[in-house]
């Protein structure tokens, strides 16, 4: 008998693992859910409690508990690093892979859902390039994981906390005033920061970079607009969060580098896309080249969705451009 079968579709780790526990169902009746990651796991206060998947090989749980503590680990660290930004606690990351992606959701501070999910996440070999925040298989683990996360604290009074922006999703974002108000570029030569320009979005992207080798080297904000400094204290000094912001996008060079050591003990192929998200918004991390990638920051919590999908549809465009 699999270790751990205990029932329809799913398997536990511990295998005497109590069913009945409300904490437990609720991740038995999520793991069983469609779209739902291949590995779900429960991490509270620096121990790995237990897990429940759907595995074609059971045996690799230890192997997959490991990366989740590691995940778990690497969130409470980029926490810390982040709360600079003052726009609330880390609640949720994604580290996208060409082969599957790994999720962290915090339910209470260090008490995190971990979850993986197994399959193409990228464009095939030769095929055109795809836009990674729409990518169906990463999103929907994404959601679930999410949902399970709101769940967990629905059962101890909390309100959901909207991670991913999944609860706002279908808000459109009208266009915005052109020229934008408040705009700050920063080029070399200018071969990207137009298009850096037109990604920017007062309740969307506000912050976008362009790096190479951790090199800041082009950059467009709009942390001058009226309607994104009322989102933060009088007396922090738009400068200041742009200075935060820049050194962040260098480090984040390094940060991706360490999280893709993590993610391909699990999950095959290069990482491509990783989410930061914030109580207040959400940092990402796109791939372009080995030592090329772009950074972006959104800072309105109900359109952390829609600003990814906008990052990611230029990401697509970029690459589509470099290939005709």
């Amino acid at each position: 008998m699999t270790e751990g079968r205990n029932g329809v579709g799913h398997s536990t780790w511990p295998a005497s693992l109590d069913e009945d526990d409300q904490v437990v169902a609720a991740f038995v009746r999520q793991a069983r859910a469609d779209g739902a990651p291949h590995h779900l796991g429960r991490y509270d206060h620096g121990v790995y409690e237990f897990a429940v998947g759907r595995l074609d090989d059971p045996s690799r749980h230890p192997l997959y508990r490991g990366v989740e503590e590691q995940l778990a680990f690497a969130m409470s660290a980029l926490d810390g690093e982040l709360s600079e930004a003052r726009t609330g606690r880390l609640i949720r990351m994604v580290v996208h892979a060409e082969r599957g992606a790994l999720y962290a959701v915090s339910v209470t501070p260090r008490n995190y859902v971990l979850g993986i999910v197994f399959g193409r996440a990228s464009a095939p070999a030769g095929g055109p390039p795809l836009s990674l925040a729409r990518v169906a298989l990463v999103r929907e683990a994404d959601r679930a994981t999410c949902r399970l996360a709101d769940v967990l604290r629905d059962q101890i009074g909390l309100p959901p906390q909207n991670p991913g922006g999944w609860d706002t999703f279908d808000e459109v974002l009208a266009e915005p005033e052109r020229p934008l108000p408040g705009l700050v570029r920063r080029e070399r030569d200018g071969a990207l920061v137009g298009r850096l320009e037109d990604a920017l979005h007062p309740v969307g992207l506000v912050y976008l970079a362009y790096c190479r080798d951790g090199v800041l080297l082009e950059s467009a904000d709009l942390i001058e607009h009226e309607q994104v400094a009322r989102g933060r204290s009088a007396r922090v000094p738009a400068m200041a969060v742009r200075a935060f912001y820049d050194r962040l996008a260098e480090d984040l060079g390094g940060h991706a580098r360490q999280l893709a050591q993590t993610s391909a003990q699990a999950v095959p192929g290069r990482v491509l896309r990783i989410v930061l998200d914030v109580e207040q918004g959400a940092v990402y991390h796109y791939r372009l080249s080995p030592t090329e990638y772009l950074v972006g920051v959104a800072v309105h919590q109900a359109h952390v969705c829609q600003a990814d999908e906008v990052l990611g549809d230029l990401v697509q465009a970029l690459f589509a451009e470099s290939r005709a």
